[in-house]
């Protein structure tokens, strides 16, 4: 924005943890585009976390003060566990997995986002001068609103960090309109795509009769206007270059091309989610190494699964079904003497080792059944121009990512389990020259609409939709 109003950032979790040295800023890619804007104009984070009562109010490396919002155990099992994870989270990806309709989640749900709509309050009167309140992701969609109601002058904007569904599969949630009235009380709302935004408004104008859609702006009845915008966000391009030749990522790819000495690899890197197609990817890794004998010994895939929401029921399930999967194809093509064809790492690893795996990758397969953006394609191709690398990038067109990346990617539908195997196949044989091209011809598209521009142009879109006509 260009004034220097303290910014107020309201997510689900706070953006530290608590570890062994004691409370550190989190390592992800809000906390690092918002580092530099709050350490200029100051402001605070409001989240919840599961040790309220111990959260300090500082942490060094954040220029911000931290507030943390008491759930009660009941509140987060209906909140977060159950509709936010349950409900919203597999309705606005698609229906891969069917949302379950609980009202007393949605009771919880309408509980947590007052808790911090009250949390919010409560800052105000704390901070000088009039404060920007930017709302982040689908398990706040009904903050907006309680905001604007409490500080009806306040500056709002709201972004949506998953996929926004068609109107079709919003209509099927009996309370779609009080979340559209939720998101409405913001000055903005962002997304990650145009398809998205636009899904969205006309999401707005099914529930909602008299809403008038003038490109970015919908004119409410009442004459107030909310601007929809597509901002896809991105990573920070000079942190993820220097990590790709630093002295750690340098030790751990030594010791990566050892391993792998002799062989293509094929990578995954994704939470362990139903949304990202792990299942797929291995079932089409199968079919390759079927068809292609010649291959068992010539290439290996690594899939890192990162743990993800093990107390939610669907996830332990996933869990279970890909480690079978694995076993299988590890059972059917192992021989006697040799390495198996499948590494499968179930937990998360360091940003060094991440990008030596990076590097290491001749395919990366980044294919998700949907996805709001996608950050792993971005960091593969920032890595690999960085040190000059010649991968390939398989990407789903059902990932944001996709809209900005184009051809220069190999574009897959990973529902067709054996259409990816036979580009993962051809992947093997494009030439150099063109691999390296593409790598930074994409390297380039994420550098000039890095995660710096993503926060400029969204805290002046709420800037804008602030300006009353």
């Amino acid at each position: 924005m260009s004034d220097d109003r303290p910014l107020i950032v309201v997510a689900n979790r706070l953006p530290v943890s608590r570890g062994p040295a004691g409370w550190q800023a989190s390592a992800g890619g809000l906390v690092t585009a918002l580092r530099p804007v709050m350490s200029e104009v100051g402001g605070a984070w409001i989240g919840w976390d599961d040790d309220a009562d111990e959260v300090p109010r500082r942490v060094d490396g954040l220029g911000c003060d931290l507030h943390a919002v008491k759930l009660t155990p009941t509140q987060v099992q209906g909140y977060y566990h159950g509709f936010s994870n349950r409900t919203l989270w597999p309705l606005f990806h698609d229906l891969i997995e069917q949302p379950v309709i609980d009202r007393g989640w949605w009771t919880s749900y309408q509980e947590a986002n007052r808790a911090f709509a009250e949390a919010v309050a409560a800052v105000i009167k704390q901070v000088p001068g009039q404060p920007v309140l930017w709302v982040q992701d689908y398990h706040l969609l009904l903050l907006p609103q309680m905001l604007r109601e409490l500080a009806p002058d306040a500056p709002i904007g709201f972004f949506l960090h998953i996929p926004f569904p068609p109107p079709e599969l919003v209509a099927r949630l009996p309370w779609r309109d009080h979340l559209m009235s939720g998101l409405l009380g913001a000055d903005s709302v962002g997304f990650h795509t145009s398809r998205f935004r636009d899904n969205f408004v006309r999401s707005v104008q099914r529930v909602f009769n008299g809403v008038t859609a003038l490109g970015d702006v919908l004119v409410l009845p009442s004459g107030r206007q909310v601007r929809a915008v597509a901002h896809p966000i991105s990573i920070d391009v000079d942190e993820f270059s220097a990590l790709a030749t630093s002295e750690g990522t340098e030790r751990e790819l030594a010791a990566l091309r050892e391993q792998f000495a002799g062989r293509k690899v094929f990578l995954g890197v994704d939470r362990l989610d139903y949304t990202k197609g792990i299942r797929h990817r291995l079932q089409s890794i199968e079919l390759l190494l079927e068809r292609n004998a010649d291959l068992r010994r010539e290439v290996a895939f690594v899939q890192v699964a990162v743990p993800s929401r093990d107390d939610v029921k669907e996830y332990r399930e996933l869990r279970t079904e890909v480690e079978t999967e694995v076993g299988r194809i590890n059972g059917r093509f192992t021989e006697p003497g040799h390495d198996v064809p499948v590494h499968y790492l179930y937990r998360a690893i360091s940003r060094e080792k991440l990008a030596a795996y990076y590097r290491l990758a001749d395919v990366m397969c980044v294919t998700p059944l949907k996805d709001g953006m996608n950050l792993v394609a971005k960091e593969f191709v920032t890595v690999q121009a960085a040190a000059d690398e010649a991968g390939v990038l398989l990407l789903s067109e059902f990932c944001g990512t996709s809209v900005e990346f184009g051809d220069d990617a190999v574009r897959c539908n990973p529902f067709d389990v054996e259409g990816l195997s036979y580009l993962m196949e051809s992947t093997l044989t494009l030439d150099e020259d063109d691999r390296r091209a593409r790598i930074r011809r994409l390297a380039e598209v994420v550098r000039e609409a890095d995660v710096y521009r993503w926060v400029s142009d969204e805290l002046d879109a709420i800037r804008r939709g602030a300006e009353r006509p």
